[in-house]
């Protein structure tokens, strides 16, 4: 693909001036945790259908950093009140299936073949195949989030997985609609993404049994930092370094999916530019190299690249300024770095 006319800022030039987030030390304080849920999942997949243990397992261990299970445990580590360690091992556990089932899932609905470096699950097994195992991987989310009889987990758990559904149908129904809004486009990533990690907050909180501020707090961090993170990585789809981020350049405009830095082009554009706009994107698919650098020309026109990032910090700062009524620990300060690691990561 040839370079747009105007190459947008990558993230790693900064736009802002913030250095990124190269390492996750926040982290650190929970290894232990995060290692009971890494062998908690690799109990928990397991199958006698071999088919379904083995699609489970390629999406396992394709990698990620468990960031909302992670989120689970020091949400209740930051609440400093009760930790019954085997209950909340089980509830990280389930988000992170939650999580696979969805990625499962979004990967067939995307027809994508690829996820960081590696073929997805659709691509190596067929789509039908994987479907009914993300299926499995939600039944088996409910079973170990039933299994601890917390029915507070389980409320939350399936108001996250409803959301995740609205979220993808919303996301579909606006897909090529180029008088796509704002206000549907924060409505689509507060289902798929933000409303998940406030409720991995929020679970965090009550199974540690925090007050009701401290719990709201929480909630509130998470769906705060849910938005940055949905927001930065919209942001990288047209600015991320492919061999960093592991996707192509462009996929979520190729997909007519509106996201910020192309709802505020169409928006702010002059007439004539939008107009030519709509014209260039009636079809995403069969956009060429040109189409491609006329839409990043009409981003980088309206200042759009650093709007996007400028909104992701915003919701980053809401989320740290909601743990200040928490107690000042290790724990909370893992929280605020990892709001600001959604803003600066590469990937």
């Amino acid at each position: 693909m040839s370079a747009p006319a105007t190459s947008p800022p990558s993230m790693a030039e900064d736009p802002l001036g913030q250095k990124p987030a190269s390492e996750t030390g926040f982290l650190d304080p929970i290894l232990s945790d995060l290692s009971a849920v890494e062998t908690l999942l690799n109990e928990e997949i397991r199958s006698d259908v071999r088919a379904a243990y083995a699609i489970s397992g390629h999406t396992l261990s394709a990698g990620g950093k468990r960031l909302r299970p992670a989120l689970l445990v020091l949400s209740a580590r930051a609440a400093q009140c009760a930790y019954p360690a085997r209950t909340i091992t089980a509830s990280a556990s389930a988000a992170e299936l939650i999580h696979m089932a969805s990625l499962i899932h979004d990967d067939v609905v995307d027809n994508a073949t690829e996820r960081r470096g590696r073929p997805t699950a659709n691509a190596a097994y067929g789509n039908q195949i994987s479907v009914l195992v993300g299926d499995y991987l939600l039944a088996k989310s409910i079973y170990l989030a039933a299994r601890e009889g917390n029915i507070d987990v389980i409320r939350v758990f399936s108001n996250v997985t409803i959301g995740l559904s609205e979220g993808e149908v919303l996301q579909i129904t606006a897909k090529g609609d180029v008088d796509t809004t704002e206000e549907t486009y924060r409505k689509i990533i507060e289902k798929k993404t933000a409303g998940f990690i406030a409720g991995c907050c929020e679970i965090g909180g009550m199974l540690a049994e925090a007050p009701p501020e401290s719990i709201a707090a929480l909630a509130s961090y998470g769906m705060n930092c849910g938005l940055a993170f949905q927001v930065a990585d919209d942001l990288l789809d047209y600015v991320g370094d492919p061999k960093v981020t592991g996707k192509a350049l462009d996929g979520d405009l190729r997909e007519g999916k509106m996201t910020l830095p192309l709802i505020l082009a169409v928006r702010d554009a002059s007439e004539a530019e939008r107009e030519q706009l709509m014209q260039t994107l009636q079809t995403p698919e069969d956009l060429s190299d040109a189409d491609i650098a006329r839409v990043h020309q009409a981003i980088e026109n309206c200042d759009g690249y650093r709007r996007t990032m400028e909104a992701a910090q915003a919701y980053a700062q809401s989320a740290k300024d909601a743990l200040s009524v928490l107690p000042a620990s290790l724990y909370r300060d893992s929280l605020a770095a990892l709001a600001d690691y959604a803003v600066t990561r590469q990937r």
